[in-house]
């Protein structure tokens, strides 16, 4: 019996002295409680929002013309330098012009004679009308009267012609500018004889307006309109912007890009774009008024499903979304899912589960800014 009750003491001890390293540990470790997660939040805002087809293109001069002379002759003068700015009708070169001169004299002086011959073969005609009615000439007489009449006349309409013609070959011994704009280059010298039509003379470019030619996938055909705005950033003038006006929409898609030739012009009055630059056009395709906006960072993706995390309390909901065209400064437009004022989760999001305890703080930061959507 006493020996039974020795056994006894010694198992409650060695039970006593196993379980006691347990029971210290789990008093240096306690259960620990439920993980409260840090984040950012940005409350969904709205703004108006542009669809933008962004493109590339070239600034092209609205009108490079080559100027020749009408007459051939010898140039006398030149009245300009490269890179002067010339009006219509603004003299430009003068060749010698005596021979012109020479023949307008004679052709006025002939134009005199059969001017005489015309009066005279006139009053002719009306004496012999008159004698013929009271039976003093025979019929014949009359008929040789009038046609002398009909041959003062067209001698007269001739010598007009030709006086009308050596006037202006007069006249074009002053070349003059058929249009506006720059001489960008200059192609003869005093001296230099020149031939009608076949010598260049000049070259005038207008570049103001300037144009812009520009192509844009054949998917925004419809959205394009004639007198559309188009936004045109250059590559010279990196933080400026200019406004052009959409005035040609080629109907022909081009079956090797798919895409179809846009015309615009920008006024430039100072010629401070020049034919040639290469240029990003910007064309507005649609509107979206009051569209919902948030940090495009906050959108999460599981097997194709586009969601993001909104703070509600304390705590986090999983919220499925449809996202809309990237904007700037790395926004995006919210289609469906999202509504203004929403707090969405922008950091700390990639660790988080559906019902999360969180401790928020607002992101300082805005959204607002313009849309802008890169043309594949």
């Amino acid at each position: 019996m006493y020996k039974r009750k020795i056994i006894s003491v010694f198992f409650y001890l060695a039970v006593f002295l196993l379980l006691s390293p347990l029971s210290s540990l789990k008093a240096e470790y306690p259960t620990r409680g439920e993980r409260i997660k840090q984040v950012k939040v940005f409350f969904a805002e709205k703004q108006d929002v542009e669809y933008v087809a962004e493109t590339t293109g070239s600034l092209v001069a609205e009108a490079d013309t080559d100027i020749s002379s009408e007459v051939d002759g010898v140039v006398s003068k030149i009245h300009f330098e490269e890179g002067d700015v010339v009006e219509v009708g603004d003299l430009l070169i003068t060749l010698k012009d005596e021979e012109y001169r020479l023949k307008v004299q004679e052709s006025e002086a002939k134009a005199a004679q059969t001017q005489a011959n015309f009066i005279f073969a006139r009053r002719t005609l009306e004496r012999m009308q008159d004698l013929y009615e009271k039976g003093v000439i025979s019929i014949q007489d009359y008929d040789d009267s009038e046609l002398k009449f009909k041959q003062a006349e067209a001698n007269l309409e001739d010598a007009k012609a030709t006086l009308a013609l050596a006037q202006k070959d007069l006249r074009d011994t002053k070349i003059l500018a058929p249009i506006s704009g720059i001489i960008s280059k200059k192609m003869v010298d005093v001296g230099e004889y020149i031939t009608e039509g076949d010598t260049k003379l000049l070259n005038i470019v207008k570049i103001d307006p300037i144009k812009v030619e520009f192509t844009v996938p054949e998917k925004y055909f419809p959205m394009v309109k004639m007198g559309g705005k188009v936004r045109v950033k250059v590559e010279a003038y990196p933080k400026e912007e200019f406004i052009g006006e959409i005035y040609f929409l080629n109907p022909k898609i081009r079956p090797e890009t798919r895409r179809f030739e846009c015309y615009a012009r920008i006024e430039n009055p100072e010629g401070r774009l020049k034919p040639g630059f290469f240029v990003i056009p910007q064309v507005v395709t649609a509107r979206h008024p009051d569209a919902v906006i948030m940090p495009e960072e906050a959108i999460l993706t599981e097997e194709g499903i586009s969601y993001c995390f909104l703070v509600e309390g304390q705590r986090v909901r999983k919220k499925t979304l449809t996202p809309g065209i990237r904007l700037k400064y790395g926004m995006i437009e919210i289609l469906d899912g999202i509504s203004e004022g929403d707090p969405v989760v922008v950091r700390g999001q990639h660790i988080l589960l559906d019902g999360d305890k969180v401790v928020s703080e607002p992101l300082k930061t805005s959204g607002k800014e313009i849309a802008k959507e890169e043309v594949k």
